[in-house]
């Protein structure tokens, strides 16, 4: 880059200058351009789906039902959660009906945080994760 030159974003470092532009972050950025959810929903959703990941690393290991798999499936469940009104329920009831089948008390997680007004998720989720419980 010559002298005059400029950029929109990103760092840049030539001949001993650094040129620092646009909208830089070390890690965990939420925004709410992808998702559904407002930033605090978002915010809310994404510390209780941490939680549940904790959970899954802290399960003893079991042959019937992998780790990954079941960090896998919830991935994809909060993935689709949080894009709110726009998530598609049928996914998520197919996800959950899965999960159940490998691992009951994440299930059990899962669906509890789904069934919760506070975290922001669609009511028509929070229907199939209460419907999913029962």
């Amino acid at each position: 880059m010559s002298d005059g030159q400029k950029t929109e974003g990103g760092v840049s470092i030539t001949g001993g200058k650094v040129t620092v532009g646009g909208d830089i972050v070390g890690r965990d950025k939420i925004t709410t351009d992808s998702y559904g959810l407002d930033a605090s929903a978002l915010a809310e959703l994404t510390k209780q789906f941490a939680q549940i990941y904790q959970k899954i690393d802290a399960r003893p290991q079991d042959p019937n039902a992998d780790k990954a798999e079941i960090k896998d499936t919830v991935q994809k469940i909060e993935q689709e959660v949080k894009k709110g009104e726009q998530a598609n329920p049928a996914k998520v009831e197919r996800w959950l009906k899965f999960l159940a089948g490998m691992s009951d008390d994440i299930f059990q997680v899962v669906a509890s945080t789904l069934s919760n007004p506070i975290a922001g998720v669609a009511k028509a989720i929070q229907l199939i994760a209460q419907k999913a419980k029962a």
